[in-house]
């Protein structure tokens, strides 16, 4: 009977932590010049391709090199550098289901769990998958600002 309980208390173990996903870490910059500088840009942790200018950064990424997210501000001036990374045409976020570790406190409600398109738009946001690296792009051009994640 022991046996039987620790086997079952082992199983339960292995399967909530096999559920907790992977392992994430979070870090903030000032700048694309700081988060380049602290090796950030180089190990992948937040996208080259992002506006020289870009400001107030936050990424976090799965420690296992599977996921990563991020924010960040950008000028006026660098709408059009952003939109060069970006494929032209919108996409939308109807039914899609966005699963964010509560580690990511500064995500935005309403991108998690099942996404309400009109919801979204009505924000301000529109989606856009970038032309490379495999990312998808949220941005509020009014706002100047643009959350990102892999795709």
């Amino acid at each position: 009977m022991e046996k039987a309980r620790l086997a079952l208390v082992g199983l339960a173990v292995t399967l909530l932590t096999g559920c907790a996903g992977p392992s994430v870490n979070t870090a903030t910059y000032a700048s694309f010049a700081e988060a380049r500088s602290a090796g950030a840009v180089e190990k992948g942790l937040v996208p080259a391709m992002l506006p020289p200018s870009a400001y107030e950064l936050r990424a976090a990424y799965a420690t296992d090199g599977s996921e990563r997210w991020g924010l960040f501000n950008f000028r006026e001036a660098d709408a059009v550098a952003l939109r060069s990374i970006l494929q032209p045409d919108e996409i939308s976020f109807a039914g899609t289901e966005m699963t964010i570790p509560g580690r990511i406190e500064w995500w935005p409600v309403i991108l998690r769990g099942t996404l309400d398109a009109e919801r979204i738009q009505a924000t301000g946001l529109r989606a856009y998958p970038a032309r490379t690296a495999g990312l998808v792009f949220a941005v509020n051009w009014s706002q100047g600002r643009a959350y990102y994640w892999t795709h």
